[in-house]
């Protein structure tokens, strides 16, 4: 494999406006500045105020959902600001979630009227900022005889999630059972007593991620993924961060967003026994085994928790576990006992489903940041966040949900700027967050015509506006303009364009969180693997070992999630 420091491109943007991606030699350059930098703290003749030089006013540690949206928002304030991830964007939580903008419908049940007011707030302005990817749907929601909820609390409950978004979505509809089933054939008749439509979105938490970074980036701040932050300590009035390398970086302020990886390694004694961690799967089958024609909610019958079944183009998945999970956050996998789980409280609902685990095509498992409350099982744990600062005056952002990271980050970078200020360390002029008055993607969204074209509704739902510069290449080379796999709709463009502006630095971060046929189907997914990862190796210059280390490392990360071990 080429030096990982001259393919850290999660910083290049894929809008017009941008300027050229970093890549060799580019990210040598940045690196050589930020040691330089170190450095020149120290010299006689650096003058008596260099200690209180920084060549940033912010790090984030983390480029997950709430990294990137903290980013945009201090970026966009004025702040210099500098991304350090780990891994690739997205790599944790963020890129393994159920893929919903949603406000909660089960936390009223719990009386977190407060969070579910703010999620469907946070909603509201998704649909605005990033209508491409934030899209509205009708969800379904049954009510059988013995439910824990029954159809009178649905409706109860579905009045009060109407009021809370005040009025500013479809309000909720009553179905008779013969009107559920004629509206969702699949669910079971027996017992039914109703159901329950309401207004909730279906997202891709990855490009979410991707974009909000993007937009990060236009506005000035750095990212650099693979550049794993060891320690964290204080010089005088300044941060350093210490990277894995061994370059030090100094900023004014740090904040950690570090997810489920946020420790006491990065907090001291703030980071000790400051979450529990929750493992939550989804499962992946055909259409047309589960054919539902909207999501779909199910309860479970033991526990106070609800799961979804939700169409996915040609996919329909189904998610999601909630149990208490120990060890490596990004190695949570899938068990036989999740998948039993899932399939019995499926099939409860939807008998006729064919949900034996030979028609599962992908899967995906990830962890949840919670935070701790003693005696409290990870299903009634709260998804509020927390801000919590070390002895030092690290700023770390902990739990939360993926709706509502806009806010979440918005209330981060004010308390930044509170404590920069105080220090007299930012001018005074330093506004207030904007990130709810600006879309992610610049440019007129596509028009119902222009998305009835075949390529640019393949296209439109991961690159927004910027699909009519991609239709543009394609017409160019007509041949990147045929679908990867017949059955999915991504083209063969988007590899390119994600090698080039998307930050891709492994094959696994291109088919997971690019363009995830990783996800939609594992199978199929392998067979074109190859070939990608030729593309992608070819671009940097690579040779064909560094060829089959990708494609290695591809299926040794697709065998630890998903349970299925790819044809070689």
């Amino acid at each position: 494999m080429p030096d990982l420091r001259r393919n850290n491109r999660a910083d290049a943007l894929s809008v017009q406006e941008s300027p050229p991606p970093w890549g060799p030699p580019e990210i040598r350059a940045l690196w050589d500045e930020l040691r330089r930098a170190d450095q020149g703290r120290g010299r006689p003749d650096a003058g008596p105020d260099a200690a209180r030089e920084a060549a940033w006013d912010l790090i984030v540690v983390g480029a997950g959902i709430t990294g990137a949206g903290v980013a945009r928002d201090a970026a966009m304030r004025g702040l210099r600001v500098l991304v350090l991830e780990a891994k690739d964007l997205a790599f944790g939580t963020s890129s393994r979630s159920s893929r919903l903008i949603h406000g909660g419908v089960r936390y009223l049940e719990q009386g977190e009227l407060g969070l579910v007011y703010e999620a469907l707030r946070e909603r509201r302005l998704l649909y605005k900022i990033a209508g491409h990817i934030v899209q509205p749907a009708r969800f379904v929601f049954p009510a059988y005889r013995g439910d824990r909820l029954p159809l009178w609390k649905l409706r109860l409950g579905l009045s009060l999630y109407d009021a809370l978004s005040l009025y500013r979505s479809r309000g909720h509809r009553m179905l008779s059972p013969a009107a559920a089933r004629q509206l969702e054939p699949l669910l079971r008749a027996e017992d039914l007593r109703g159901a329950v439509t309401y207004e909730d979105a279906v997202t891709d938490d990855a490009r979410l991620t991707l974009a909000t970074l993007q937009d990060a980036r236009r506005r000035g701040a750095a990212v650099l993924t693979y550049a794993p932050v060891a320690a964290l300590r204080r010089d005088g009035e300044l941060h350093v961060a210490e990277l894995a390398g061994g370059t030090r970086v100094r900023a004014r302020a740090v904040v950690v967003a570090a997810g489920p990886w946020t420790s006491e390694r990065l907090l001291g004694a703030a980071g000790r026994q400051l979450l529990s961690l929750s493992r939550g799967i989804h499962l992946v089958l055909r259409a047309e085994d589960v054919p539902v024609r909207q999501p779909l909610v199910v309860q479970a019958k033991q526990e106070r928790r609800i799961l979804f079944v939700v169409p996915w183009g040609a996919r329909t998945y189904l998610g999601t576990t909630d149990t208490a999970y120990e060890g490596d956050p990004g190695a949570s996998g899938v068990t036989p006992a999740d998948i039993d789980d899932l399939f019995a409280v499926i099939g409860h609902a939807l008998p006729t489903a064919r949900l034996g685990r030979d028609r599962i095509v992908s899967a995906w498992s990830g962890v949840r940041p919670l935070v701790r409350a003693e005696g409290e099982s990870t299903v009634e744990l709260s998804r509020s966040h927390r801000l919590v600062e070390t002895e030092h005056g690290v700023l770390a952002v902990v739990g939360g949900k993926l709706t509502t990271y806009r806010a979440m980050a918005e209330e981060t970078v004010d308390a930044v700027v509170r404590r920069l200020r105080q220090r007299g360390a930012l001018p005074a002029d330093i506004g207030r967050c904007q990130t709810h008055r600006h879309p992610l993607a610049p440019g007129l969204p596509l028009s119902a015509e222009e998305l009835a074209d075949p390529l640019l509704g393949d296209l439109a739902p991961r690159h927004g506006p910027y699909a009519r510069r991609l239709a543009e290449q394609i017409l160019r080379t007509p041949a990147n303009g045929q679908r990867i796999l017949d059955e999915l709709p991504f083209r063969w463009a988007e590899i390119d364009h994600a090698i080039a502006f998307e930050g891709v630095v492994h094959l696994e971060d291109l088919l997971r969180r690019r363009i995830p046929i990783a996800l939609t189907d594992a199978e199929l997914g392998g067979k074109v693997a190859r070939r990608i990862a030729e593309r992608l190796v070819d671009a940097w210059g690579g040779s064909a070992a560094d060829v089959e280390a990708e494609l290695e490392r591809y299926r040794d990360a697709m065998a630890i999630e998903t349970g299925r071990v790819l044809a070689r």
